[in-house]
């Protein structure tokens, strides 16, 4: 998988944080995403689904998340204390192109845990 990012989305280790769980999104790399989530934690998609709890979301990305993505483009990623926001596009091995946008709420400024996130998507 190929990845396209601005030179800032890694100086900073929550920056990074971002970074890397984009790719695991991407790669749908279940045990990886598995360390990201709190245990309560609830992902909503815009227009679609609200779901809660860690074991319901990896279901989710396990099942939902179908399109073979083949390339990631972070355009940015902006953090703050305990939330953050990353957008980008991902590029399917079809040629399709699909932009998003996340926005992550951790448990704490500290904890790379994310208790809630937010995923805005756009088919291209």
């Amino acid at each position: 998988m190929k990845v396209v990012s601005a030179k800032d989305c890694g100086n900073s280790p929550k920056k990074l944080f971002i970074q890397n769980h984009l790719i695991a999104s991407a790669k749908k790399d279940i045990f990886e995403l598995e360390a990201t989530f709190a245990a309560d934690i609830i992902w909503t998609i815009a227009g679609s689904d609200r779901i809660c709890g860690k074991k319901e979301v990896l279901d989710s990305f396990h099942k939902n998340c179908t399109d073979n993505i083949v390339e990631v483009g972070i355009h940015h990623i902006i953090t703050h204390g305990s939330t953050a926001a990353a957008n980008g596009s991902y590029k399917t091995a079809n040629n399709s192109q699909i932009s998003f946008c996340h926005v992550y709420s951790f448990v704490s400024a500290g904890k790379n845990i994310i208790k809630e996130m937010t995923t805005y998507l756009i088919r291209v």
